[in-house]
């Protein structure tokens, strides 16, 4: 959860920029996963499948993101 924190010492800390900028990048994720249903649905096994299928898709993003990268730069 963005915002701020107390420490051990009592004293506040606040949200930094890169904090923020990392948390308003995963946003997209986050919305994604939110999706996945509970696990009392099925006993379990549509959020099984669901979260599967979702690690599925990531795994071709970033596949193809890093095919995409080394196209770029020229390797084969």
């Amino acid at each position: 959860m963005l915002g701020p924190t107390i420490d051990e010492d009592n004293l506040m800390d606040d949200v930094t920029g890169k904090e923020a900028f990392i948390h308003f990048l995963c946003i997209g994720w986050n919305v994604v996963f939110a999706c996945i249903p509970p696990r009392r649905y099925l006993h379990g096994w549509l959020a099984f499948v669901i979260a599967l299928i979702g690690i599925g898709l990531c795994t071709a993003v970033v596949a193809e993101i890093a095919n995409l990268l080394g196209c770029a730069i020229g390797l084969k």
